[in-house]
C-alpha cells in the first residue's frame, strides 16, 4: 500500500492569540480556506487563521518513509493546529498501525510523531505565549484534541478492500490491537457508515481515527471538515470544564452568603455582575464555535460533518454548557433574591416592633396622671 497518515493535534492554549501581533515573529501566512469540491457551496469557509507549512526530512532506518509534511495554524479564538503527514510506500494494510510507532530523528533528537507533535506544540507555545490573551477565566493547562486518517491512494476496489480487510480495519479505527477478536456486530458497527464521493473513493470515520481510500488523494476538504468538527468538540470541551469550575466556586459562595453578615451580602452584588459579564462573553464564544462553517444541507461534505458531530457528540456538549450557565445565573440570582428577602423580614419586625413601641408610649401617655 502507499498513501499517507495524517495526525492532527488541536491545542487550546488560551482565550485569543493576537495574529497580528503574532505574524511579526510568526512567519506564516494569513489564511482563509474555502470548501472546493464535492458539491460544497464556495460561501462556506472556515475562520482566518496563520499558516505554515513545512516539509522535514527524517533521519530514519524505516524504509517506507523519508519526510513529514507539517502544517502549523494559529487560530485567533486561541488554538493551535498541527497537521502532520507521514507518507509512506510499501506498507502491508495490516502494518499501517505501526506506523505511528516509527522512530526517526530530526536535529539529533529522536521521536515517534506523537512525541514530535507534542514536542512542536510545547516549542510553539512558549514562541508566541506573549501575544495569547487568556483572561480571568483561563483554566491555566492545555486542552488537546487528537484525530488521526489513515489515507490509501492505490487504485483498488474501495469496497473490497474493506471487505477483504473489515477486521483488521475496525480493529485500527477503534485502537486495538489487530490480533483481538472482535465479534462481527462490533466490526459491522464500527464499518457500517461509508462515504462515497465517486466510485473509487470510501471513507469511514469512528471517535479518534478514520480511513479514507482515494487514489486521486481529493480529501482537503475532508480533511478540513474533520479539523472542523475537533475545534468545536476542543472549544466545547474547555468551556464545559471552566463551567464546572465555576459551578465549584458558587457553590462555596452559596455556603459563605448564608453562613456569614453583610460583608458577604454587599459583595454578592459584585460577583452577580462580574458572573453577567462572564456569562455573555461565553455565550458569544459559544455561539462562535457553533456557527463554524455552519456545515448544513444535504451535501457530501455535511453529510460528514453531521456523522462527526454525531460521534463528538457536539449538540449534547453545547446543550450541557447552556443548562450550566442558566444553572450559574439562577444560582446567584436566587441567592441575592433570598438574601434581600431576609434583609425586608428583618426591616418588618423592627419596623412592626417601632409601632408596638409607640403605641405602648401612647397608651402610657394617655394614663399617665395629670
Amino acid at each position: 500500500m502507499k498513501g499517507e497518515v495524517i495526525f492532527m493535534r488541536l491545542t487550546d492554549v488560551g482565550r485569543k492569540i493576537n495574529l497580528q501581533n503574532t505574524s511579526k515573529i510568526f512567519p506564516g501566512i494569513h489564511d482563509k480556506k474555502k470548501f472546493k469540491t464535492k458539491d460544497t457551496p464556495s460561501y462556506l469557509d472556515f475562520p482566518e487563521s496563520l499558516t505554515l507549512d513545512l516539509q522535514l526530512k527524517l533521519d530514519t532506518e524505516s524504509v517506507c518513509i523519508n519526510n513529514i509534511d507539517l502544517q502549523i495554524k494559529l487560530y485567533e479564538d486561541g488554538v493551535i493546529s498541527l497537521i502532520a503527514r507521514l507518507k509512506f510506500t510499501n506498507v502491508p494494510i495490516n502494518e499501517l498501525h505501526n506506523l505511528r510507532r516509527i522512530k526517526f530523528s530530526i536535529q539529533e533528537k529522536e521521536y515517534n510523531i506523537n512525541q514530535y507533535l507534542r514536542y512542536q506544540n510545547e516549542e510553539l507555545f512558549f514562541q508566541i505565549k506573549d501575544y495569547i490573551e487568556e483572561p480571568e477565566f483561563g483554566l491555566h493547562e492545555f486542552e488537546h484534541e487528537k484525530y488521526t486518517l489513515y489515507c490509501i491512494n492505490d487504485e483498488n476496489n474501495p469496497t473490497e478492500v474493506v471487505e477483504k480487510n473489515k477486521k483488521y480495519l475496525a480493529c485500527l479505527l477503534l485502537g486495538e490491537d489487530p490480533n483481538i477478536n472482535l465479534h462481527k456486530t462490533q466490526i459491522e458497527e464500527t464499518l457500517g457508515s461509508p462515504f462515497s464521493f465517486l466510485k473509487n473513493d470510501l471513507a469511514i470515520f469512528d471517535f479518534d481515527r478514520g480511513i479514507i481510500l482515494d487514489p486521486n488523494r481529493d480529501y482537503e476538504d475532508i480533511l478540513l471538515v474533520v479539523e472542523i468538527a475537533n475545534y468545536q468538540l476542543l472549544g466545547l470541551r474547555v468551556l464545559d470544564k471552566f463551567l464546572e469550575r465555576r459551578l465549584n466556586i458558587a457553590e462555596e459562595d452559596i455556603h459563605m452568603i448564608y453562613s456569614t453578615g453583610s460583608i458577604m451580602l454587599r459583595r454578592l452584588n459584585k460577583k452577580v455582575g462580574k458572573l453577567m459579564r462572564i456569562k455573555y462573553d461565553l455565550t458569544f464564544i459559544l455561539d462562535n464555535i457553533e456557527n463554524v462553517s455552519k456545515l448544513i444541507g444535504k451535501y457530501f461534505l455535511a453529510q460528514i460533518y453531521k456523522n462527526l458531530s454525531e460521534l463528538f457528540q457536539l449538540k449534547q456538549w453545547s446543550d450541557s454548557i447552556r443548562h450550566r450557565l442558566e444553572t450559574i445565573g439562577d444560582i446567584y440570582n436566587i441567592a441575592q433574591t433570598h438574601k434581600n428577602e431576609g434583609y425586608l423580614l428583618y426591616l418588618e419586625i423592627l419596623l412592626t416592633f417601632i409601632f408596638i413601641m409607640e403605641f405602648f408610649f401612647i397608651i402610657f401617655d394617655f394614663f399617665k396622671p395629670q
